[in-house]
């Protein structure tokens, strides 16, 4: 099947594939990232209320969340590769929702706490982008970053609507009822919704097959532009992921209400849907390193933005910095499946997602930690915002070089009916 003909099959609506994007957008949306970094922020002056914790002691609980999210993202990237999405996802749901309940009601000292952050952040990497994304590789060619940009899309709508519900929930109940409410949320909405979509691509002989061509895992490890890629994640989400729980709180050290505090809580996760979906939609026309170094350069101005402003700044500032950082953010999701189909493939999608997944998670556990510790020592997060533009431009810097390496896998081609 030529390529007019593809991105026609795949630009329909009753192809199969929209609708386990569907899922994948609602999966997202209730991931991890949203309903865990995107409440903390709100949850932190309970916690600091109830058990007189710092705000460096409350955010090292994401960060043990994310080491064991490391560990185990190598393990379940190989393990969906062998047993597939199906097998991993629905298990890794149920456990995500059992650990907000274990946090609201099990975790009385900080040492529960961060037990239970931990094994929560091992058992939940199968929640995350690396299984949807999966399925999405699998399903489109043609259309496959508009797909994965609007999938990632989710994400930012999550962190878009979850501070906004967290928020009245905390004004009509307990902290502890709030999160049982979450874990409801997450058997009822993305659980139930996936049982019924989110399948892998069939083996239809009238069907274009996809390639699943490309390097093995050690092959793609020993490359360049791993190592390149590799840095330039870490750095953009020690930044971009260390920010998310702060945004809330630099809204409430202004003096703002908590209604105040969740909407630009929300605005950043709007703003990451914009940029989520721009940089699928322009990945398909333009190299994605290109793309990115782009989004995260505006990200890098908004970081600056958040240091200048004063103790007394307005709302409306404080919404702009939400809406420059975010587009950085909406970016990083994106790239990573990106970034895996040009210079590496679909032969071991699964694995290398797992690694670069791991590397991504390395840096989201240290930065809200680095973010916490900065503004307790500091009073303010004038210089952890002036590190993070820094940290934003070094990563433009490799994603310059990545750019100028060739792709190594090519684009689909018609070779006797087939996709090649």
């Amino acid at each position: 099947m030529d390529r007019p003909r593809l991105h026609a099959l795949e630009s329909s609506p009753a192809y199969p594939g929209w609708r386990v994007l569907l899922g994948a957008v609602i999966g997202l949306a209730f991931s991890p990232g949203p309903m865990i970094f995107g409440s903390f922020g709100l949850f932190a002056s309970y916690l600091q209320g109830d058990f007189g914790w710092g705000r460096g002691q409350i955010m090292l609980g994401l960060t043990f969340f994310n080491v064991a999210g490391v560990l185990a993202s190598p393990y379940t990237g190989a393990m969906i590769d062998r047993f597939g999405v199906r097998r991993i996802l629905f298990p890794s749901l149920i456990l995500f929702s059992a650990g907000f309940l274990a946090i609201g009601w099990l975790t009385h000292s900080l040492s529960a706490f961060y037990f239970v952050t931990f094994l929560w952040g091992a058992l939940t990497i199968g929640t995350q982008s690396i299984s949807y994304t999966k399925l999405i590789a699998g399903w489109f060619v043609q259309r496959r970053g508009l797909a994965i940009g609007i999938a990632a899309a989710g994400l930012g709508l999550g962190y878009a609507i979850v501070p906004v519900m967290v928020g009245k929930l905390l004004t009509v109940t307990t902290w502890q009822m709030a999160l049982t409410a979450m874990a409801a949320l997450i058997l009822l909405v993305p659980t139930l919704v996936n049982l019924l979509v989110a399948f892998p691509r069939p083996a239809d002989p009238a069907a274009p097959p996809v390639s699943a061509d490309g390097l093995s895992l050690g092959e793609a490890l020993r490359t360049a532009e791993f190592r390149i890629m590799g840095g330039a994640i870490f750095l953009a989400s020690a930044a971009l992921t260390g920010v998310v729980p702060h945004i809330a709180l630099m809204t409430l050290d202004r003096g703002f209400a908590t209604a105040a505090a969740a909407t630009v809580a929300s605005t950043y996760g709007i703003s990451t849907i914009l940029g989520r979906v721009l940089v699928g939609w322009i990945a398909d026309r333009f190299p994605a390193p290109w793309v990115a170094l782009l989004f995260f350069a505006i990200s890098a101005i908004g970081f600056l933005l958040a240091a200048l402003l004063g103790p007394m700044a307005p709302l409306i500032l404080l919404i702009a910095v939400a809406l420059t950082i975010g587009l950085g953010f909406g970016a990083e999701s994106d790239i990573i499946a990106l970034f895996i189909t040009r210079f590496f493939g679909q032969r071991s999608f699964g694995a290398i997602y797992g690694y670069l997944l791991a590397i991504f998670l390395i840096g989201a556990s240290i930065g809200p930690a680095l973010f916490g510790f900065g503004r307790d020592a500091m009073g303010s997060y004038s210089v952890p915002m002036i590190i993070a533009a820094a940290i934003m431009m070094l990563a433009c810097c490799l994603l310059a070089l990545l750019g100028r390496c060739p792709a190594r896998v090519p684009a689909p081609v018609s070779v006797g009916g087939a996709i090649a």
